[in-house]
Order: structure tokens, then sequence, then C-alpha cells
């Protein structure tokens, strides 16, 4: 992690579960990160808990569905920092609903596409001009799924949430093919789909989280900030575009 020690660093969705764990991870190894989250207080409170690390870490409030929100905050960290170096697009939220549902969903649908899918564009589209202009190797990791590949529930009661990783897995190649028309060979980008993540996200709420996960096979947020270490540490002129991780034992 040399090479990336005393650079920027931005993670989306940073107040808990895989966010948290990235950016502890990354500012553990001298990397300065700016957590956005639109819970940015939550940042703050684990970055006391935390106490002094090799990098410094900042928060953010951000909202990445709202596209003025995404402007202000990197007009923020343009103002702050120049440049930029890394960005993890790590937002996202998933509501358990059907398409096909009697209720209106459609709220829910909506915050499901622009937080997973639009954020992700947004956040991505001033990150890239921020790099450009560091002048300098950039990574970008879209933090995916495993059900942006497959579907593997039946019954599955979150069915808005895989298409939306689906887009996510289609717009990470479709940026780094626009990359590469672009003659850029500094700014690597990566789909990193995990499977099962031990997050608040991932339970449900109605269960002791113990016993829930005792009998499953399951990551935990720091794999997935392990992982992207991994990625961070590859050679410059290798670019990973998809990596897969599973817990051991997961059967889908």
């Amino acid at each position: 992690m040399e090479k990336w020690i005393g650079k920027v660093a931005i993670v989306t969705g940073a107040s808990a579960g895989i966010g948290e764990g990235i950016v502890k991870s990354l500012a553990k190894s001298g990397i300065h990160v700016v957590g956005l989250a639109r819970r940015s207080e939550k940042v703050d409170e684990y970055v006391q808990q935390l106490g002094k690390t090799p990098g410094t870490i900042y928060s953010h409030k951000c909202d990445v569905s709202d596209l003025q929100s995404v402007k202000e905050a990197f007009k923020w960290i343009e103002e702050k920092f120049g440049f930029i170096h890394i960005l993890i697009n790590n937002a996202g939220v998933a509501y358990k609903m059907q398409i096909l549902d009697e209720a209106d969903v459609t709220e829910k649908i909506d915050s499901i596409l622009k937080t997973n899918v639009s954020g992700l564009v947004y956040c991505t589209r001033e990150a890239v001009r921020l790099m450009k202009k560091a002048d300098d190797y950039g990574m970008i990791v879209n933090v995916g799924s495993i059900v942006g590949h497959n579907i593997p529930f039946r019954p599955n009661s979150l069915n808005m949430y895989a298409p939306s990783k689906y887009a996510v897995t289609a717009v990470s190649e479709v940026l780094r093919q626009e990359l590469i028309n672009q003659n850029n060979q500094k700014i690597r980008v990566t789909n990193l789909s995990p499977g099962h993540v031990r997050t608040d996200m991932a339970t449900p709420s109605n269960v002791d989280p113990d016993e829930y996960y005792a009998t499953k096979s399951v990551l935990m947020p720091e794999d997935v900030a392990l992982t992207i270490n991994f990625l961070l540490e590859t050679p410059v002129h290798v670019n990973i575009s998809q990596l897969t991780i599973k817990p051991v034992g997961e059967q889908f």
C-alpha cells in the first residue's frame, strides 16, 4: 500500500457496515479518507472511537441520490484537497418489496435506482474529473453484489435490489471502456461483487443478529475492506475489472 500513502480516497455510504470497514482500513494504511454519508455524524462517532490513524478521516454529509448534494460534496473536497486518487462507490439501499406488490412501491423503486445506480454515476463523474486533475494513478471500486450476476433467491423479497446491482456490473464495464476510449491508462475500474456480508442492512429487523448468523456463512465488512486493499496493491498496469468474493460454504 506504500504507493497510496498520503493519497486521498472517497468512500460513499461510509456511516456503517462495509463503508465503515473500508474507511478504517484505508486510514490505517496511511490514506486520507473522506467518508460521505447521509448520517455523517456516524462517521464522526467511530472516528472518535478509532483514535489516531496514519491517514486522516474526514466526514461530509452527502446523499448520493441527490445530484446537487453530490456536486456540493465534491466541491468541498476539491476546495480542501484539490484532487483525489481513489473512489469507493459503496452507498446502497435495499427494501423488502416485490415489483408486483399491490401496494404503491414507487418511492422504494426510485430510491433504489437513484441511490444504487444514479448515485454511483454522479459520484464517478465528479471523482474522475478530480482524478484527472491529479494527473496520477487512480482507482475506482464499485461495490456491487453477487446478485448483480445471478439471482439465487426463490422467493426473492428484495426484487429491485438485484436489478440495481446488475446495472452496477454493466456501468463498471462501460466506465472502463470509456476511459480506454479517452486513452486514459491511469484510472482503473473494478466491480467488486461480495456474497452475503454481515451488516445492519442485510440483517432482518426482527431477529437477534448473533442467532441469525450463527448457522450462516457470511463475510464481514473487514473482509471486503481487505479485498479492496488487495486491489490497490496490484501493479498499476493490472486492472482486475471483475472480482467476486464469497464466504466459504455459501451455496449460491
